[in-house]
């Protein structure tokens, strides 16, 4: 060492050996803690103490109800991916003669198919015209090999013939569903279909450009709504 360096200060070597039995006394007492047996009677009624306090129940941790009127929780299960299925359907009803001028659209959980040509139903009517049943019985079969929750929302226009006032016209649009549902139903299709009734509530969504004849063509009409969850038992 030069003598213009400063003197370092060296820790003694007694430090090193007992920082080594520190560590070793740590393992040791957090081996022993892991090993040991906790008494059964203590522990389930720490856990009773917490699940009280918190409302949980023993089984799966599941909320407990709080009143009367709660919601029940529905699980689903997945099915086909929304995005393939949108592609495979578009590919299908594209090579159908009958079927390709069915809109299909995506969305974020759904896929949504619809007819925006011709005429499903006449004002005030609930049975399909014939060309559509043959359209209708073909989508059927298409739908047999799907897993995915179908869902059939009816519609209605604003017309005198679909009922002026919103019960009437909200049945007559249920009616139209349920017509299509049974006629699906026909095709083979045996799994559960959600059928709703909407009457003229989307009436107003149809492009104004069309004119009103056609959009109040448009409005007699049924949807088929593919969700991403499988079929409800």
């Amino acid at each position: 060492m030069s003598e213009n360096e400063p003197d370092q200060v060296r820790a003694p070597v007694w430090l090193v050996t007992f920082g080594d039995v520190v560590a070793l006394l740590l393992t040791f007492f957090v081996m022993l803690y892991a090993t040991a047996k906790i008494p059964s009677e203590e522990w389930d009624a720490v856990v009773g103490t917490f699940s009280e306090s918190l409302q949980f129940s023993q089984s799966g941790m599941t909320p407990n109800p709080r009143s009367e009127t709660s919601i029940p929780i529905v699980d689903t299960q997945p099915a086909l991916s929304t995005d393939y299925l949108s592609g495979i359907l578009r590919d299908q009803l594209g090579q159908d003669v009958v079927l390709r001028d069915l809109a299909v659209r995506s969305q974020d959980d759904r896929v949504s198919v619809s007819l925006f040509s011709g005429e499903m139903f006449a004002p005030g009517g609930t049975e399909l015209n014939v060309e559509m049943r043959e359209a209708v019985t073909r989508l059927g079969g298409i739908f047999l090999n799907i897993s995915n929750q179908l869902e059939i929302r009816g519609h209605a226009g604003p017309s005198i013939e679909e009922g002026l006032d919103f019960e009437a016209n909200q049945k007559l649009s249920l009616l139209r569903a349920e017509s299509v549902a049974s006629l699906i139903q026909e095709s083979g299709y045996e799994r559960n279909i959600i059928i709703v009734g909407l009457g003229d509530s989307r009436f107003a969504k149809l492009d104004p450009g069309l004119g009103e004849e056609r959009r109040e063509t448009l409005a007699r009409r049924v949807d088929f709504i593919i969700h991403s969850a499988a079929e409800n038992p």
